[in-house]
């Protein structure tokens, strides 16, 4: 008989996933792998992936943009926007982007690492900036650009996402979808929440 340890499983559940994040933890699981850095003529554009722990429970803040918005409008989304010529980085726009949206403070977020780069159907290069959040948080919500600020549990988008059949600009489309305590977050979104879990398996 064989009698020699075998290692633990391999994370598989999005219960035991969660229970790995915090900060160190996700910083750590960021910086050991390659990321997918997209380089080429497309504008840059950065988010905010604010992760925090609501009662001991890992969540994230997401948005719902505003309906009179160009590009996305109505989609759940993290707070972000376009790179302006006064950021030095892909982390300094998506912390001015989510002081503007959400009033949250620069020095308020540990930031974690990065995810990999995201291109949009608005043709935008998009590269998500992980960090932690305090809570609570009195966000002050951009009417302007944002219709709703809401903390969801993490573990469900740590599960793999639905395929959805959706119509989108006038053409079916085949997307990656969440559905969260009733809201509905799919695209470049899902997509980042998608990178988010694999790293973190």
């Amino acid at each position: 008989m064989d009698h020699r340890r075998r290692a633990p499983h391999a994370l598989t559940t999005a219960a035991a996933v969660t229970a790995l994040v915090t900060p160190d933890r996700v910083r750590l699981a960021l910086a050991s792998r390659d990321r997918d850095a997209l380089e080429g003529p497309e504008p840059r554009a950065a988010v905010l992936v604010p992760l925090l722990s609501r009662g001991g429970e890992p969540s994230v803040l997401l948005t719902r943009r505003a309906s009179h918005l160009r590009h996305h409008a109505g989609q759940y989304a993290f707070p972000g926007g376009r790179s302006d010529p006064g950021d030095l980085d892909a982390v300094s726009t998506a912390l001015r982007e989510a002081r503007e949206e959400v009033g949250l403070a620069p020095e308020a977020v540990d930031v974690l690492g990065l995810l990999d780069d995201q291109p949009t159907t608005s043709r935008f290069v998009v590269t998500p900036v992980v960090g932690w959040i305090p809570h609570p948080y009195a966000y002050t919500v951009s009417d302007a650009e944002v219709a709703l600020a809401v903390e969801l549990p993490l573990a469900p988008f740590l599960e793999a996402p639905a395929s959805r059949a959706m119509e989108f600009e006038g053409r079916p489309r085949e997307v990656l979808a969440y559905e969260v305590d009733g809201h509905f977050v799919w695209g470049a979104t899902a997509r980042m929440l998608r990178g988010l879990a694999l790293a973190l398996r």
